[in-house]
C-alpha cells in the first residue's frame, strides 16, 4: 500500500494560505486534528484530506460564515441544514450589499455638493436666474419652531431622531438639505412659525414612511454665500430681479444648503442656494404623498 504523503505544518501552512497559528486554532475548536504527531519532536503532519479540510473551512469563511456557524455544519451532517445556512447568508449579504449601495449614493450626492459649491465661492457666483427644480423623492419632516431657535440646527437634530424612529440608516438620504417655508416674507423678517425639511431619499431606504414627492417647479434662483443671519439682502435682490422681469412669484421659498456647517466651520464660506417657486406653477410645488410611496 502506497504511504500517503505528510506536510508539515509549515508545508500545510504555505500550501492552504493560512498561518501556523489559525491551523492550531482550528486544531483547538475540533475542526481538524493533525494525521501524526511526531513523539520526540512534537512536530504536527497533515494528510491531504486534511488540508482540503482547511481549505473547505476557508471557502465557509471567505462566505461570511463565522468559525462557530462552520464548525456547527462541519461538525454535523446535514444537508438540509447546509441549505438553509446558505439561504440565510444570501439574503443577510443582499442587505450588506444594499448597505454599500447606499453608502456609495450618499458619499456621492456629498461630493457633489462640494463640486457645486466651489466654483460659487471661487467665482462669487450670485447672479439671479430662472430655473426648473425637478421632481424627486425626499424625506420630509415638517416641525414648528421655537421662538429664537435655530431653523437648520433645531430641525436637524429632530429630523434625525424622527427618521431613526423609523428605521431608516443616516446614509437612506443624501445631498442638499433643503427647507422649505411657507411664506418668503415670514422667513426675510423671522415671523415664520414652521418649517418642512427635506432631503432626498435613496431607493433603497428600508423604509418609506414620511417619503413624499418634491419639485416639478419653475423658480427664481441665486446662491447665497455667507451665514444665513443675512439672507434677507439677496432675497431682496431676488424680488426686485423678479419684478425687473415680470415673474409672478407663489409666495413661498426653498434654501438648498449646498455648504453649512457638515462642509465648513467658517460661516463666511456657507453656500445656500435660494429658490422663488414661480406662481404659474404653483398648484405643482405642493407637497404631495405618492400614491406608489415614492
Amino acid at each position: 500500500m502506497k504511504k500517503e504523503k505528510l506536510f508539515s505544518i509549515g508545508q500545510a501552512s504555505k500550501i492552504c494560505d493560512v498561518s501556523a497559528r489559525m491551523l492550531r486554532y482550528y486544531e483547538e475548536i475540533g475542526l481538524i486534528r493533525p494525521d501524526r504527531i511526531d513523539e520526540s519532536s512534537h512536530y504536527r503532519y497533515y494528510g491531504i484530506d486534511t488540508l482540503r479540510t482547511v481549505q473547505i473551512i476557508r471557502y465557509f469563511i471567505d462566505d461570511g460564515f463565522s468559525l462557530s456557524e462552520v464548525s456547527q455544519l462541519m461538525l454535523g451532517d446535514s444537508i438540509d441544514a447546509l441549505y438553509t445556512a446558505f439561504e440565510k447568508h444570501i439574503e443577510a449579504t443582499k442587505d450588506e450589499i444594499n448597505f454599500y449601495h447606499q453608502r456609495l449614493d450618499s458619499m456621492r450626492a456629498w461630493r457633489d455638493l462640494i463640486v457645486e459649491g466651489l466654483p460659487v465661492l471661487e467665482h462669487n457666483l450670485t447672479d439671479v436666474s430662472v430655473r426648473f427644480f425637478p421632481k424627486g423623492s425626499y424625506f420630509s419632516f415638517h416641525t414648528d419652531i421655537p421662538p429664537e431657535a435655530d431653523p437648520s440646527a433645531y430641525m436637524e437634530t429632530e429630523y434625525y431622531t424622527q427618521s431613526k424612529k423609523n428605521g431608516h440608516s443616516m446614509i437612506d438620504v443624501g445631498g442638499a438639505f433643503n427647507l422649505l417655508y411657507g411664506s418668503y416674507k415670514s422667513r426675510m423678517d423671522g415671523t415664520y412659525k414652521d418649517v418642512t425639511f427635506l432631503q432626498e431619499s435613496f431607493p433603497n431606504s428600508k423604509s418609506r414612511e414620511q417619503v413624499i414627492t418634491f419639485g416639478g417647479f419653475m423658480a427664481v434662483a441665486a446662491y447665497h454665500i455667507g451665514p444665513l443671519s443675512n439672507v434677507s439682502d439677496t432675497y431682496e435682490r431676488m424680488i426686485k430681479w423678479a419684478e425687473e422681469h415680470r415673474y409672478k412669484l407663489a409666495g413661498n421659498c426653498c434654501e438648498r444648503l449646498i455648504f453649512d456647517i457638515y462642509t465648513t466651520r467658517n460661516e463666511d464660506h456657507f453656500v445656500t442656494e435660494l429658490l422663488l417657486p414661480l406662481d404659474e406653477d404653483c398648484s405643482r410645488i405642493e407637497i404631495t404623498v405618492s400614491e406608489k410611496g415614492l
